[in-house]
């Protein structure tokens, strides 16, 4: 065997022997986080159907049924999952469509800052969300909210932490506690 052939058979056999340790021993997602538990959580924004603005948003949604609870009422915006939060965190939520129009561009889209304060295994959320959008009907919506803090409670039913009548708005979240 020359130097070189013998130098491709020593990397092709550490190639090999790689690839085997790592098929004999998966990594587990535990192993990466150390095992450590955080909170996460889950946001939806939801807009009344037209035609149903006597809809009362329930204050709370049991059996995380969100959209069950909802449905025919109104009409789905966006749903977010944030996990691994840790004190001082800001969830942003951003969903945008550039549209031409008239020979002219319109935005149209969600943007939504939420800071996260953990006291315990509670969740506080904090922040502002801004509502861009075109309802089924084709009616223009410009909508700016503020998010007062509200306390999420793991395990606890979808609690409503924003509401805007006017514009039939409405922002849910939950939290529940995983691994990081």
């Amino acid at each position: 065997m020359n130097k070189w052939t013998n130098i491709s058979f020593r990397i092709t056999t550490i190639a090999l022997m790689s690839v085997f340790l790592l098929i004999a021993s998966p990594v587990k997602a535990a192993d990466i986080t150390g095992s450590k538990i955080a909170p996460h959580v889950n946001i939806a924004a939801f807009h009344k159907v037209h035609g149903k603005e006597d809809f009362k948003f329930p204050d709370h949604i049991a059996n995380h049924n969100i959209f069950g609870a909802l449905e025919g009422n109104a009409q789905f915006i966006f749903m977010n999952h944030t996990s691994g939060l840790k004190d001082g965190d800001i969830i942003t939520v951003s969903n945008d469509v550039l549209r031409e129009n008239a020979g002219h561009f319109e935005d149209f889209g969600v943007n939504c800052q939420l800071s996260v304060s953990i006291k315990g295994k509670d969740v506080i959320l904090a922040g502002m969300c801004q509502f861009l959008m075109l309802d089924k009907d084709h009616r223009q919506i410009e909508h700016k909210g503020i998010v007062k803090p509200t306390t999420l409670q793991s395990g606890k039913d979808w609690l409503l932490i924003y509401y805007n009548e006017e514009d039939g708005i409405a922002i849910y979240a939950d939290e529940e506690i995983g691994l990081e």
